[in-house]
């Protein structure tokens, strides 16, 4: 029995279901065992380690405050737009490059279509000829996006990879290629910039999936339907609903409010390291009040936690936070008279122009009034790129524009013979010998090899003989550029980098093929055969006028259109200066002397600007949020600068409207009284080189202060200068005047920033010559705003407040949260008697002396200096004007500038009109026309 059953026992171990029953129960076993261990034992850890997978958080933006004038109208606000946003969700992979390009290709080419453009900001940009360029704001920012690209630690990794002398075109080479990005040559230049532009900004936050990236802001429904009609095309990206910001009548107001864009890598780091908290795709003020104020006016950002599945689809929403609207900032402008002041100076400028326009060749001399003939305003059209010569010939080009472009053509392929002549040594000519035309045409070659770094300057020895004929125009071209390649003067490795290992004659081919094969594609080198076109008549004023009707930068007039068209005499010119007249021309577009200026005008009890002008301005609603590229190099190739705050950066001597800070020091130092009398001679010899009064050959004969200031008197003040230079010793020392007179300046805030919140360059105090510092030249040279904070002080008797854009902040709910209030930051230590006389002068200014003409029958008592400045003896003299009103009791201080504006006295029609704004309204200005005000002052002397 006992045998029997160890046998079926044996027989049963022995059997494959007892083996497999055996196996399976030990796995069970152990499956038991590993249950226990993830339910049990470590069952804290995988639920944590399981939420950290799958939960995440996603973040909304809050809306961004908005800005209001000192009596609440609005200047900056949000309007709702739809977005077109991506993440990447494209799994990793051999072929995600591929996926993930083709995807943005998509998107990008649906968005272009339907005439909208892209957002986010890259550091590389496509320069005239289609050559990739760097773009930087500075170096941080260069370290920054290196970093970034190739994956390093630190800055000091640049050097070690030796990345340091990185070009443009190795860094989009690097990342078109297989180690980044993999962009194919299916890709255009330009597409392959845009798709980069795209792939750069998503992996800023790569760190973060579920923080979106815009490609697109405020997209037109055309481009939402597209979008969502082919989103079986487009993983991962969407429509999103958000806001843009919106600025009114923004010319007048872009250089204070500035404008948003998303933040840089740079800000990034420099926000954060200053306690805020900001991530990549945030919107942030990239310049003026927005940049200043952007921690109060942007919003709180709101966010979600939420569970997600292996797919990345939201499953659960865990908390959600909504966010919060920023604060919004008062600032001390008058908007009103912003708008009005902008205009004003706008027309004085199409009115001084229009006087000094001549139907006819112009020779200017030195010192003389600058007037401008009419070719070089039909030039200007194309040299400030007022006319797109690339639309000359295009398919759709009109008969005039490929009229105008044939004529071009036939004197471009005529040029290139001529110079390929020259550079091949076919009978070469001399630079002397050359007609001017072609000098001009050879120096732009000299020029544009500088410029790419292929002539290096540091290289040329300007002593070397061949380098001095060159200069004296004794030898042609070929000789020059064969000598300069045998001297190391050429950098070959910039002309092609098989160059740089090629001898002599093989560099020289190349040198020459560079030159002829990029003038054919140069701008500038194409304005200075038109610039010849037009000198010579060959396109005459008629088709440049026409042009502007082609090109829709004058609105269609068929008459007009068809009387330029039949070519009659003196049609252009009248025409030209209607449209200058009627400010359809504006100063800005056609950017000759003077084109550009500044108003100041802050209130003496506060300091308080009530209105900063800058003129040309520019519409910042095309550089918020997203970057017009077409606006913005149009702005960066306008020759009027416009995007240049000339209130707080354009620095310029301050000419006579410095004469309060020498009236001060000579009356306070004691060198003078109010009743001292200086025999102005004309000629004040008392230093070599004499200094001559304005008047000189004649004189303003015995004079105080009170007249000196009134008439302008420089020798007066040179005495006064020259007086304050003596010290205890009784001999002339210049530092010893310039230390009193600086020590004064001082006092009347004339040496330290205005305090305006913007950025706003340092004021140059003179450091040389006390006695023509004593008139606002030596080295003086101050910004517009810091002269108003001048008058400013000069107006209220001493008190020195620092100058503020700033009232208050309010919260959404519109609670005040914070107030500026005056900042006194000194009062000046003179006496009423030194006061009484500088006021006086300044009043007599308006009544009896420079100003006299235009305050005549002025019902405003208005208190005034004049200034000129000259800085170069070939162009205009600058002008600046400062003043306040009303006399008795000023409500109001100003300053006027205008970058050689000829005279003083068109200033002064400036402030004039102003003030009478100011107290009167639109309705008692005559200048509301909209018209150009031609100046009735002239030219007046200070």
């Amino acid at each position: 029995m006992i045998e029997n059953i160890r046998e079926r026992i044996q027989k049963l171990i022995k059997s494959r279901e007892f083996i497999i029953c055996g196996i399976c129960f030990i796995l069970f076993f152990f499956l038991v065992i590993r249950i226990f261990d993830l339910q049990i034992v470590k069952k804290d850890y995988y639920l944590n380690n399981y939420i950290q997978k799958a939960q995440k958080t996603i973040y909304s933006s809050g809306t961004r405050g908005n800005i209001y004038d000192r009596n609440g109208n609005i200047l900056a606000y949000n309007k709702l737009a739809y977005s077109v946003t991506m993440e990447d969700l494209v799994e990793s992979g051999n072929t995600k490059n591929n996926e993930l390009n083709s995807i943005i290709y998509t998107a990008i080419s649906l968005i272009e279509t339907n005439g909208d453009t892209l957002d986010g900001s890259f550091p590389i940009i496509l320069d005239s000829a289609g050559k990739p360029e760097f773009s930087f704001a500075s170096d941080s920012a260069r370290n920054t996006f290196l970093i970034n690209v190739y994956g390093l630690s630190s800055k000091e990794d640049i050097a070690t990879k030796g990345l340091s002398d990185a070009s443009a075109l190795e860094v989009f080479t690097y990342m078109c290629g297989k180690d980044k990005y993999e962009l194919g040559d299916e890709y255009s230049t330009d597409m392959k910039l845009k798709i980069l532009t795209v792939r750069y900004n998503l992996s800023l936050n790569s760190y973060q999936k579920y923080i979106t990236t815009t490609i697109a802001s405020d997209v037109s429904d055309k481009t939402v339907a597209a979008i969502y009609e082919n989103s079986t095309k487009l993983t991962g990206v969407t429509i999103s609903e958000g806001s843009i910001r919106v600025y009114d009548e923004s010319s007048c107001f872009s250089h204070i409010l500035g404008y948003t864009g998303l933040i840089s890598d740079e800000q990034l780091q420099e926000l954060n390291a200053a306690g805020g908290d900001y991530v990549s795709g945030d919107m942030v003020g990239k310049s003026g009040i927005e940049e200043v104020m952007d921690t109060y006016l942007q919003g709180k950002r709101g966010e979600e936690t939420v569970f997600v599945n292996s797919l990345g689809s939201i499953i659960e929403s865990v908390s959600k936070t909504n966010p919060e609207a920023g604060n919004d900032v008062y600032l001390t402008i008058d908007k009103n008279l912003q708008i009005a002041s902008y205009n004003i100076l706008e027309q004085k400028l199409a009115g001084i122009l229009y006087s000094k326009i001549k139907n006819g060749d112009v020779q200017n001399t030195a010192n003389s009034t600058m007037n401008i003939g009419i070719k070089e305003v039909y030039f200007q059209m194309i040299n400030n790129n007022v006319l797109d010569l690339n639309s000359f010939s295009d398919d759709g080009a009109t008969d005039n524009e490929k009229r105008v472009y044939s004529k071009f053509k036939g004197k471009f392929d005529s040029v290139q013979s001529y110079l390929s002549s020259q550079l091949y040594d076919q009978g070469q000519t001399t630079l002397s010998a050359m007609p001017e035309e072609y000098q001009t045409y050879v120096h732009y070659i000299f020029d544009l090899l500088k410029n790419d770094n292929i002539l290096v300057e540091d290289n040329i020895d300007t002593k070397d003989e061949t380098y001095v004929a060159w200069n004296n125009g004794s030898i042609g071209l070929s000789e020059f550029l064969s000598h300069a390649i045998a001297e190391n003067w050429i950098d070959a490795s910039n002309i092609s980098p098989d160059s740089r290992y090629a001898d002599s004659d093989q560099i020289y081919a190349a040198l020459a093929e560079y030159i002829l094969s990029n003038l054919s594609s140069d701008s500038g080198f194409s304005k200075k055969i038109y610039y010849y076109l037009i000198e010579n008549g060959t396109i005459s004023g008629n088709e440049i006028c026409m042009l502007l009707f082609d090109q829709g930068v004058l609105a269609a007039d068929e008459a007009s259109y068809t009387s330029l068209a039949s070519g009659n005499g003196g049609t252009a010119y009248n025409f030209m200066m209607e449209q200058i007249r009627l400010i359809h021309i504006t100063p800005a577009q056609i950017a000759l002397d003077p084109c550009s200026g500044s108003v100041t005008v802050t209130d003496p009890d506060n300091g308080n600007v009530l209105a900063l002008v800058t003129y040309p301005g520019y519409d910042n609603n095309l550089l918020s949020g997203k970057v017009d590229a077409k606006y913005w190099n149009s702005l960066n190739n306008d020759l009027s600068l416009p995007l240049y705050n000339r209130a707080t950066q354009s620095r310029m001597a301050p000419g006579s409207t410095f004469k309060m800070v020498s009236a001060v020091a000579g009356m306070e130092s004691g060198v003078i009284t109010p009743g001292t009398l200086i025999h102005d001679e004309g000629l004040f010899t008392k230093i070599s080189p004499n200094a001559k009064c304005w008047k000189y050959p004649s004189s303003h004969g015995d004079v105080n202060v009170v007249g000196a200031l009134s008439v302008s008197c420089n020798y007066f003040f040179y005495e006064v200068g020259y007086r304050l230079s003596l010290g205890q010793t009784g001999v002339y020392d210049s530092n010893q005047g310039l230390s009193v007179i600086k020590k004064y300046a001082e006092m009347l805030g004339l040496t330290s920033l205005s305090g305006v919140e913007i950025l706003e360059n340092d004021p140059l105090f003179s450091k040389t010559d006390a006695v023509r510092t004593a008139i606002g030249q030596g080295s003086n040279a101050y910004t517009g705003v810091q002269l108003a904070r001048y008058v400013n002080t000069v107006a209220n008797s001493g008190k020195n407040y620092s100058l503020t854009l700033l009232n208050k902040v309010v919260t959404p709910s519109g609670t005040v949260e914070k107030e500026f209030k005056p900042n006194l930051e000194s009062t000046a230590a003179v006496s009423q008697s030194t006061w009484d006389a500088v006021h006086q002068g300044m009043r007599s200014v308006a009544t009896t002396g420079t100003g006299a003409k235009t305050f005549k029958d002025f019902p405003i008592e208005v208190a005034a200096k004049s200034g000129t400045a000259q800085e170069n003896a070939l162009r205009s003299n600058h002008a600046v004007y400062v003043a306040y009103a009303p006399y008795s009791a000023p409500e109001m201080a100003m300053s006027v500038v205008i970058p050689y504006g000829d005279s003083s006295g068109y200033c002064a029609e400036v402030v004039r009109d102003i003030i009478n704004f100011y107290f009167n309204g639109p309705g008692e200005t005559s200048i509301e026309d909209g018209t150009a005000s031609v100046p009735s002052s002239g030219i007046v002397g200070d």
